[in-house]
């Protein structure tokens, strides 16, 4: 009886022994396919003994976390790690905190995040949470400024994800693995889900959509399609599609899924090109989820490729010369141990992805950094409610910062992957800077005016044209920087540069005010020569404001001066002085109305202080009127006598010949005599001003030195007009010495 006894015991553990022998195999067979939804049961069952091996252990929880049955996966993960402490792996723990996020037991974090930097002190996840203590309060604060809405016209019972939206915003471009109408409709063993293709959906509103359509069967295959991207002039589609290798692992051939990335154009007709394989594609690791920048010249993706920082990072590559260059790691400013994925660039090149490396509310979180050179500012979370305890992620921000579009697989939605819309209070990043362009003289708006973003070093950073309202609008990244803002429309303003002083997160309004063309040009010449006078010194007087400015004249004699503030009608008032060593010095007056001409042209001739040379042509001294046989100072004579006054107090080394002259009427003797007198009670004049009497002398010329052949005396008669006869009657201010 014994025997039979032990018989039968030998034989029950022998058939024991093979069932689990052909259990482990089917698992292992079903996690090395990648089925991880059946493999589950297997390794569930291989585990319930005392003593689960540690492989065992850690394939269910694998499994588990591929599905996202973060519950179980948690259980899993705890029991692997209590059982086998000592050789618990970086992934183990890593995913192990994932779990407790997606479960929200954010106190258990902190125990694994000291085991993480026990196993590496340089664990960039453990250090990315010591920088934000404090994470799960911030990211919290700012909660009432966001609304998040389920977009239920897009979302099935299956998964959507990835919009990307297009045609000015019109229609929207995203993943799904909803079942379509076509006879491809295959389950992907991985969680018994269908593969994913790419749809279509005509946009009425934020929240409201037509009907989806599925892409065409040329870009279609038997698994994954999609996410895709499009480039900025919407002719170019960057897609992800499965890859199907078939590798031997342990010795037994098995088909594994991994991604490629795949470029197709479109032609004149719409119609899209043969796919084109990205060069970097490779079927030892996956290459996806692509997004380029505005000018199409910078390509950020995802790779598990060997060389990373984790299971996934995000990598750069550049276009040059018609071909993507090497791409590289976008590197731990960016990267994690755990995943960086799904990346968005902004048209302003603000980059989104998602990563559950750093101290985020669980999953996949949303981030965003600003490129800058070679570098990128440390990612920012987007926050709650953006951000839950699940995944985040496949973002798209409309161009007023405060509105968009992101996929989560949070509670409460229609499916696993929803797709939802948010509206937020302020910008999600940075700030804005906008305002209108205007006249300053009478407030019109100036549309299709250049304006200009200028840092602290007045070097431009972004330009554009403001639209049919007169508005620009920038985005500002930085708000801790200064910055100045410009406007130009040459045309019929001038440029103006303007500081924009203190940036507050939101809306900063700066208008900008142009002034019209009006431009002051003097030409400044030698009075003898004709030629242009280069280095006069020439100071602007406003009569109006008091204000002075200086030039020198360049090498065509010329100053310019913008004349600010003004409109047509308005009066200008000011004076000009000139002077330069070796010429006499000038000062004008000026009072010149405005009008539709913008340009005010004045010119000037000086004197060189040289023997002969007429003060009086040079200071436009007007006629000096005597009373009839009169030679006293009268007072109208006496302020034309002031200007020679203050010429000659201003050059104390000059002296001068005070000439009368007169014309050819009355008798030559008496046009000597009175001229004469009238000479002389002029320079006494002067000398009763204070200057000295041996610096002038009075002389009168009479009729002898006429100017244009007016002559009448004696039996000569005259033809001449009373114009010219008064050309004769002059006089004049002769240096003598200088």
């Amino acid at each position: 009886m014994k025997k039979i006894t032990l018989i039968t015991f030998f034989f029950v553990l022998a058939f024991t022994t093979q069932a689990q022998s052909l259990l482990q195999k089917k698992a292992d067979q079903l996690y090395n396919e990648l089925s991880y939804l059946t493999a589950a049961d297997y390794y569930k069952n291989l585990t319930k003994s005392d003593q689960p091996t540690e492989e065992n252990l850690r394939r269910l929880a694998v499994c588990y976390f591929k599905i996202y049955d973060f519950v179980n996966a948690e259980s899993a993960y705890k029991n692997l790690i209590d059982k086998f402490n000592g050789t618990t792996t970086e992934a183990d723990l890593i995913n192990y905190l994932q779990c407790l996020k997606y479960n929200q037991k954010y106190t258990a974090v902190e125990e694994v995040l000291k085991q993480l930097e026990q196993k590496r002190k340089d664990n960039l996840i453990s250090k990315n949470h010591a920088k934000n203590r404090n994470y799960l309060k911030t990211l919290k604060e700012d909660s009432s400024s966001y609304q998040v809405m389920n977009v239920e016209k897009l979302n099935t019972q299956n998964s959507e994800f990835s919009p990307v939206f297009f045609n000015k915003n019109n229609a929207v471009l995203f993943a799904s693995n909803r079942r379509n109408a076509s006879a491809r409709n295959k389950t992907f063993a991985w969680d018994d889900t269908y593969f994913i293709d790419m749809y279509t959906s005509i946009k009425k509103d934020s929240l409201k959509f037509e009907p989806a359509i599925s892409m065409p069967k040329a870009i279609s295959g038997l698994y994954h399609d999609g996410p895709a991207s499009l480039s900025a002039d919407e002719k170019t589609v960057y897609m992800t599609k499965s890859n199907v290798v078939t590798k031997k692992v342990k010795g037994v051939l098995v088909s594994v899924i991994n991604l490629k990335l795949y470029i197709y154009k479109k032609d004149s007709t719409g119609k899209l090109s043969a796919p084109e394989n990205f060069p970097y594609n490779s079927n030892d690791y996956s290459v996806g989820h692509a997004t380029v920048t505005k000018d199409g010249k910078r390509m950020y993706f995802v790779s598990d490729m060997p060389g990373g920082y984790g299971q996934t990072d995000l990598y750069v590559s550049e276009f040059k010369n018609g071909q993507w260059e090497k791409p590289e790691n976008l590197g731990q400013a960016i990267n994690t141990e755990g995943r960086e994925m799904f990346p968005y660039v902004h048209e302003d090149g603000t980059l989104f992805f998602s990563t559950d490396g750093r101290a985020g509310l669980g999953g996949l979180d949303l981030y965003f950094t600003v490129p800058s050179m070679d570098a990128y500012f440390e990612p920012q979370n987007l926050g709650f409610p953006i951000n839950s305890n699940f995944d985040d992620f496949g973002f798209a921000l409309n161009s007023d910062l405060k509105t968009g579009y992101f996929s989560s697989n949070r509670f409460g939605g229609k499916g696993k992957d929803d797709i939802y819309f948010f509206r937020s209070k302020e910008p999600l990043m940075g700030v804005t800077l906008s305002g209108i362009v205007f006249d300053e003289s009478d407030n019109e708006k100036i549309p299709g005016a250049w304006v200009y973003l200028l840092d602290h070093n007045k070097l431009v950073i972004d330009s554009l044209k403001t639209n049919d309202k007169a508005e620009y609008l920038f985005t500002i990244n930085d708000p801790s920087k200064q910055y100045f803002v410009g406007a130009k429309e040459r045309v019929k303003y001038y440029d103006r540069l303007i500081p924009v002083g203190k940036l507050e997160v939101g809306e900063n309004k700066k208008n900008i005010g142009l002034f019209p063309k009006y431009k002051l040009i003097d030409v400044v010449t030698d009075i003898k020569t004709g030629q242009a006078i280069e280095g006069v010194k020439t100071t602007f007087i406003d009569k109006h404001t008091q204000t002075t400015k200086t030039y020198l004249t360049d090498a065509n004699g010329t100053f310019t001066d913008i004349i600010r503030n003004k409109k047509p009608g308005d009066v200008l008032k000011f004076s000009i002085v000139y002077e330069k060593p070796g010429y006499i010095k000038v000062e004008k007056d000026y009072e010149i109305k405005l009008d539709i001409n913008t340009v005010i042209e004045l010119s000037e001739k000086l004197q060189k202080m040289e023997i002969g040379a007429d003060i009086a042509k040079v200071i436009k001294i007007e006629p000096i009127y005597f009373d009839l046989n009169k030679w006293n100072i009268r007072p109208d004579a006496a302020k034309e006598l002031d200007k020679i006054v203050k010429v000659m107090q201003e050059n104390p080394t000059m002296t001068i010949e005070l000439g009368s002259h007169t014309d050819c009427r009355s008798s030559k003797a008496y046009n000597l005599s009175l001229s004469d007198k009238r000479a002389k009670s002029s320079a006494a004049y002067i000398v009763s001003k204070g200057i000295a009497k041996n610096r002038i002398v009075g002389k009168g010329y009479g009729e002898s030195k006429l100017i244009n052949g007016c002559a009448c005396e004696g039996k000569v008669v005259s033809t001449c007009t009373e114009e010219e006869h008064q050309a004769n009657r002059r006089t004049e201010f002769l240096i003598t010495k200088f």
